[in-house]
């Protein structure tokens, strides 16, 4: 009996201390910003995959003359390809597998020391910069790879239209 006590006690403070380190883990990825850059970095996914499709969509119809219910059957598979994009997991899901995987590479001490830094003035200063620097970054990539989406995105709605013409199916 006093070894499943004893068990128990070691099990129960080891859950207790890797509760403490995730919590330590979150605090830190809270003050850091890196949470609500999760969270926009999913919500602007969403949208800008939704914009694709819209756009996929757009050109496809602008070569078909579709009659109600296939021009209803073609939005409804819109819906569902967005539907089908959408991730499974949130943020709070993004925030356990990082606390996990980045604090497995601190000790207490140093996790508490991080957590001091970036509640100080300098570390919100720092986050705050990274915060304003990260839309200029996304800026200037999605500027770049917007030709290219819509380069392959346009060949392969005429890819689409192609195939459509040659089946001679529609209706």
């Amino acid at each position: 009996m006093r070894n499943f006590v004893f068990c128990f006690l070691l099990l129960a403070s080891s859950v207790c201390v890797a509760d403490n380190r995730t919590e330590k883990v979150r605090t830190l990825m809270e003050a850091q910003g890196l949470v609500k850059m999760f969270e926009q970095q999913m919500a602007e996914g969403k949208l800008e995959g939704k914009k694709q499709a819209q756009k996929m969509l757009d050109q496809l119809m602008s070569g078909l003359n579709p009659s109600k219910e296939f021009d209803k059957r073609l939005r409804l598979a819109f819906e569902e390809f967005i539907k089908a994009l959408e991730p499974t997991w949130t943020a709070k899901d993004i925030v356990d597998v990082w606390a996990k995987a980045y604090g497995a590479h601190f000790t207490d001490k140093e996790l508490d020391q991080l957590v001091e830094y970036y509640t100080s003035p300098l570390g919100k200063k720092d986050v705050m910069a990274s915060q304003v620097a990260l839309p200029e970054l996304t800026n200037h990539f999605s500027a770049l790879s917007n030709p290219l989406v819509e380069r392959a995105t346009a060949r392969y709605v005429q890819r689409l239209q192609l195939i459509v013409k040659e089946c001679k199916c529609k209706k």
